[in-house]
């Protein structure tokens, strides 16, 4: 099939290509909205770390599309799944460690044993040792995806809006690979302590005046390093995460604005 500026209009034609739907409500939505309003205030291009799939990224590049943007979107993923060992911060005691510093509420800590109770119902699990940073999100070790596969769906849509930059971010994002000079928005949806760590250090410096950082797990109710590799970056600094306001039903939502020149 010819590759083509094709439009997906309806709910499950994003649903069927596993898109995100920015003209509907949803987890992102402050994400999308910020971009909208300020794409063509704000310079720079746009960044995803942990593309999985390219739920988001599809969306996004589609978005930019549509608003006639000339911006483009980095996609930054291993497309292989998590490394085979995790470091200690990943591990689900840090979240007993949290509490006690005073670092989650009594409410998240709950939400966090209640999440891997139900893990353990859906796995079989009687052991809840068992449940862990590799399995304790629905996709599992996020293993599960192909960058050829992603690459058919950008062929499909006519997207060459999106550059993918598979690898470990630590070789792919340096001063010397292809990335971004400047960026206006990044989602950061990367789940673990390291890549976090790799990450927020690479595309802060980057980052415009009032640009927008979208920290997918500061609020997680699995991966605890993200918390930990977040605050770390951010102490000192005067621009902090923040919480948008909570949509019911829905989880916290952190973000960073980078307002400090």
């Amino acid at each position: 099939m010819p590759s083509s500026h094709r439009t997906l209009r309806e709910d499950w034609e994003f649903n069927v290509l596993g898109a995100y739907n920015y003209r509907r409500p949803g987890p992102l939505q402050p994400y999308f909205d910020y971009v909208i309003e300020n794409h063509d205030r704000v310079p720079g291009d746009l960044l995803e770390a942990g593309v999985f799939r390219g739920r988001s990224l599809l969306g996004m590049a589609l978005l930019l599309r549509e608003l006639g943007s000339t911006k483009l979107v980095y996609g930054y993923d291993t497309w292989q799944g998590f490394p085979p060992i995790l470091g200690s911060e990943d591990d689900f005691s840090r979240w007993s460690a949290l509490l006690k510093e005073g670092r989650i509420t009594e409410e998240h800590y709950d939400k966090v044993m209640k999440n891997r109770e139900l893990r353990q119902l859906e796995l079989r699990q009687t052991d809840p040792a068992k449940i862990t940073a590799s399995n304790v999100s629905l996709s599992g070790d996020f293993s599960g995806c192909k960058l050829e596969d992603l690459q058919a769906k950008l062929d499909f849509l006519g997207l060459d809006n999106v550059r993918l930059m598979p690898g470990a971010f630590e070789k792919t994002m340096t001063a010397e690979a292809a990335g971004p000079a400047s960026l206006m928005a990044v989602l950061i949806d990367a789940d673990l302590y390291h890549s976090y760590r790799v990450c927020l250090p690479y595309v802060w410096p980057r980052l415009s005046r009032g640009g927008y950082v979208c920290l997918d797990e500061y609020y997680s109710l699995k991966f605890p390093g993200a918390r930990i590799a977040t605050d770390e970056f951010f102490a000192g600094k005067s621009d902090r995460p923040q919480r948008h306001k909570l949509v019911e039903g829905d989880f916290e939502r952190w973000y960073v604005r980078k307002l400090e020149a």
